[in-house]
């Protein structure tokens, strides 16, 4: 299959020169998708999805086409190619576009992307494991009036990147996910949690710790209380230290960003603007990391880049266009949603170096503030201001949890958050985001109402 991957996108980069593309690109990418969604223990939802289909961009001066098509066949590929030459002609040129990325380097190897076992799942297995999911949830939460969502999605698939610049380089990859979310009702009071694992090695999968955390999380929600409002230090957990940061900050250190002004980092390379105890890195080349890779999007060389040391902004994150727009080493951070989408740059695995002491230990240093272990919100990107509900979030006195909080929101700016960024923990958890520990940011505006 790799063969006939590299053959098909060489095939679509030479019939692109020859119909006049000074250079040409092509991603090609074909896929296997299973997911199974439960309730109950009965089964709602099953479904395969197969996608196979290959994207072309073509350059003419600094004019840019691109087409794609959701085949792989002969005519089709090459009316892609067809398509994607007469938008270039007829495009608007790009005077900060340069070149695509050349064949400069070798590829490292990074290994655990791909696990056969995942790829070749019997449907009987993932069954098991969402009744096993359910069945662990449900004896912790016996005698209650609850319900059980449930279920199961693994991927695999292949892609290859090749264009007339001497790139060419294909991969394999595969994950699985599985996760339990319980909802209980007990007289008023309804809430709900969950807890999964998303990984690449199916080795790993434990549906027990599984459902019995989900539940846990869940019975912890119940009764949840509005506080005092002031200024307080904040406790984030790893899942909402993920959405925070992973989505907050990662997002900000994108060149592209920068170089637009759409982040609130955008005048800061260089400059202290974290805590001396924050030191994050994304680094491609972590063994089995949801976000590793041995090349990106555009078939560049994946690495390890460092975004801030001892609170310093060292790094951006950078493609082949926002690279050569400011005359720097690319990172290797071009990513696609998949062979249907042009290049935009996003973070591979976004890590935050680990300190010292469990959640438990952060939380017992609180005489008075908040937990955050899970929200949603985010921070506007050009100004960097936050405002976050606390989704799954705890009341913390004299160094305890005494309860849930509901309708508490933090406010603070991101700047300010990182450089109050007191104390890191060293559980470290990989999320869907990012892996980072719990931290505890000193002061944060807190309201509840």
């Amino acid at each position: 299959m790799k063969e006939r991957l590299l053959e098909i996108a060489e095939t679509a980069v030479k019939m692109a020169e020859k119909l006049g593309a000074s250079q040409a690109e092509a991603y090609v990418g074909q896929s296997r998708a299973f997911a199974i969604d439960a309730e109950n223990s009965a089964i709602r939802n099953a479904e395969e999805k197969r996608d196979a289909g290959i994207g072309i961009r073509t350059i003419i001066g600094k004019k840019i086409g691109f087409a794609f098509v959701t085949t792989l066949s002969d005519d089709d590929v090459r009316e892609a190619v067809t398509m994607s030459v007469k938008l270039a002609k007829v495009s608007i040129p790009d005077p900060d576009f340069v070149s695509l990325p050349s064949d400069d380097n070798s590829y490292p190897t990074v290994k655990g992307l791909f696990d056969k076992n995942i790829a070749e799942l019997p449907s009987e297995v993932t069954a098991d494991m969402i009744i096993r999911v359910i069945d662990a949830s449900k004896q912790v939460l016996e005698g209650r009036d609850y319900a059980i969502s449930a279920g199961v999605q693994s991927s695999s698939g292949m892609n290859a990147v090749v264009n007339s610049l001497g790139i060419s380089c294909s991969g394999a990859r595969s994950s699985i996910l599985l996760y339990s979310s319980p909802i209980v009702k007990e007289t008023d009071d309804q809430t709900e949690s969950y807890d999964y694992q998303l990984t690449r090695d199916l080795s790993e999968i434990d549906p027990e710790k599984i459902g019995e955390n989900a539940a846990h999380l869940t019975l912890k929600l119940l009764g949840p209380k509005t506080i005092e409002g002031g200024e307080m230090p904040v406790v984030f957990a790893p899942l909402g230290a993920a959405t925070v940061i992973g989505h907050g900050f990662a997002g900000a250190v994108s060149a592209e960003e920068v170089q637009k002004g759409r982040s609130y980092i955008s005048d800061a390379f260089g400059d202290t603007i974290a805590s001396e105890n924050l030191e994050i890195v994304d680094d491609a080349l972590l063994t089995a990391g949801l976000g590793s890779r041995s090349f990106d999007a555009e078939g560049y060389p994946a690495q390890r880049t460092s975004i801030i040391e001892k609170g310093v902004l060292k790094g951006l994150l950078h493609n082949s266009y926002t690279a050569n727009k400011d005359g720097v080493q690319n990172t290797g951070n071009a990513s696609r949603p998949s062979y249907a989408g042009l290049p935009s740059i996003s973070t591979s695995n976004f890590i935050i170096s680990p300190g010292k002491g469990t959640l438990d230990d952060l939380v017992s240093e609180i005489d008075k503030g908040v937990l955050c272990r899970n929200t949603a919100d985010r921070p506007n990107m050009t100004t960097g201001d936050l405002s976050a509900m606390l989704y799954e979030g705890f009341y913390i006195e004299r160094g305890e949890i005494k309860h849930p909080v509901k309708n508490t929101l933090v406010g603070i700016n991101m700047r300010d958050l990182l450089q109050r960024i007191s104390r890191v923990g060293s559980d470290t958890t990989t999320t869907l985001a990012m892996i980072t520990p719990s931290f505890v940011v000193e002061s944060a505006t807190v309201t509840s109402g």
